[in-house]
């Protein structure tokens, strides 16, 4: 496993991490009634995933 793969699996996890954290935990933090939006937490989660991807592809031609 090259160096630049093992970078983007540990980007994806904290991307998984960040989605998790941001759409679904806060949001139960504060009010432990509220629905927890599962489609914006995958849309969070590829979103920072491809940008975390993004930067490390982008960085390593520059």
């Amino acid at each position: 496993m090259t160096s630049i793969t093992r970078t983007i699996i540990s980007e994806i996890g904290v991307s998984a991490v960040i989605a998790a954290g941001s759409v679904v935990v806060l949001p139960k933090l504060s009010d432990p009634s509220a629905p927890v939006n599962y489609p914006l937490a995958v849309g969070v989660f590829l979103a920072c995933s491809l940008a975390f991807a993004g930067y490390e592809f982008l960085s390593r031609r520059a």
